[in-house]
């Protein structure tokens, strides 16, 4: 984003209402939520043939994880909304550049997911502090179960790295099994 980008979003922030806030802060994390599922995606459909049985459901899995949270995002923001959707600026993560765009290797795929699911657990954090902030308590109970998951992701993947590191026979790595979000805690 540049500065005078920056100073626009800063100022518009000062401006905004606490209502206004919670709305800015979820469409962003709708953003980061679309764009790592995006990646999860492309990472899934690269390795297609090369992924065993387990791998897959791995793949899939989060995928679908970050399609719910996308749902539950958007959902919670159709019920807050009394206006227009704010222009958000859709640039890539930079952190995604570290990364080869067109590996075809289980490692480096996992590797960048890595990379991409704990800079979102991090973005998600902040933003679940933000919305604790404004007292916005059932969306910040949302980005909790969303953190929490996110987390659950990061375990699978550093396994199923380890597993790779160690040449593990794949039978030997854990099943992913889908996680139920409640938010009526």
């Amino acid at each position: 984003m540049s500065k005078s980008q920056n100073m626009l979003t800063l100022s518009s922030w000062a401006e905004a209402s606490e209502g206004e806030r919670t709305v800015l802060i979820l469409e962003k994390q709708l953003m980061r939520t679309i764009e790592l599922h995006w990646h999860v995606e492309q990472a899934r459909i690269r390795l297609n043939g090369e992924l065993t049985a387990k791998t897959r459901s791995l793949f899939v899995g989060m995928a679908s994880e970050l399609h719910s949270f996308t749902e539950m995002i958007r959902k919670r923001l159709e019920s807050l909304k009394t206006r227009e959707p704010h222009i958000m600026n859709a640039d890539a993560s930079l952190h995604w550049r570290l990364f080869p765009a067109d590996s075809a290797d289980l490692r480096e795929q996992l590797e960048s997911l890595l990379c991409g699911f704990a800079h979102y657990g991090r973005q998600t954090s902040e933003a679940n502090t933000s919305l604790q902030g404004l007292g916005d308590t059932e969306s910040s109970q949302l980005l909790g179960a969303i953190f929490n998951a996110v987390e659950r992701s990061l375990w699978f993947i550093e396994i199923y790295l380890e597993g790779l590191a160690l040449k593990t026979d794949g039978s030997r790595l854990p099943d992913w099994s889908p996680t139920y979000v409640d938010l009526r805690k």
